[in-house]
């Protein structure tokens, strides 16, 4: 199914758009986004929700429709997953010292369908290809059965509490004979095997 973008929350990040409030018609033109990029650029994003329309657009505040004046603001705003699959657009293109597309992303293995795709699926519509050239996730740190660590299962395992038990060299053995690729069992058993 499609991905439906909008969240309807009083926080994030607004979608640019706006309405006619005489004939209904929906405004979202690229020079309309590009004006309220520069005044978010200058006042940041609380000016959305600071400005009325006609101080957010100026001489672009009518609907092109029927010329109206009296406009309304859109009040749902993006998906986090939209926000952080953008994020190559935001950061790579606007430093010059970085390279497009990235090297690598590197992420939890949660992100397969978060921000690697939404990345993937963003770039790909803009751009043609992926924003980045490989992709490297990990594991997480669980406990002896596989379960995620928790402090009400009483099942965490604190580095400090192994260092001084066992010694740093043995944390170290056990991180550098992990298989980062999958979730990683700890406990007292593997640590004293």
């Amino acid at each position: 199914s499609d991905w439906c973008i909008s969240r309807q929350r009083i926080w994030g990040v607004p979608i640019p758009a706006f309405y006619c409030n005489d004939c209904g018609e929906l405004i979202l033109t690229s020079d309309r986004i590009r004006r309220v990029s520069e005044k978010v650029s200058k006042g940041g994003s609380d000016c959305w929700w600071r400005l009325e329309p006609a101080e957010l657009l100026d001489d672009l505040a009518f609907c092109p429709k029927c010329k109206s004046k009296s406009l309304r603001k859109e009040t749902d705003i993006f998906d986090v997953w939209f926000d952080s699959g953008t994020s190559h657009m935001a950061v790579l293109t606007t430093r010059p010292e970085l390279k497009w597309p990235a090297t690598m992303y590197l992420e939890g293995s949660d992100q397969h369908r978060g921000w690697f795709q939404t990345s993937l699926l963003t770039s790909v519509a803009t751009r043609g290809r992926a924003p980045f050239e490989m992709v490297l996730t990990h594991g997480f740190i669980v406990d002896g059965e596989g379960r995620k660590m928790s402090k009400s299962l009483g099942n965490v395992v604190q580095p400090q509490e192994v260092i001084g038990k066992y010694g740093a060299d043995i944390l170290r053995l056990w991180v550098a004979s992990t298989d980062y690729r999958n979730d990683i069992r700890i406990s007292e058993t593997i640590l004293r095997n």
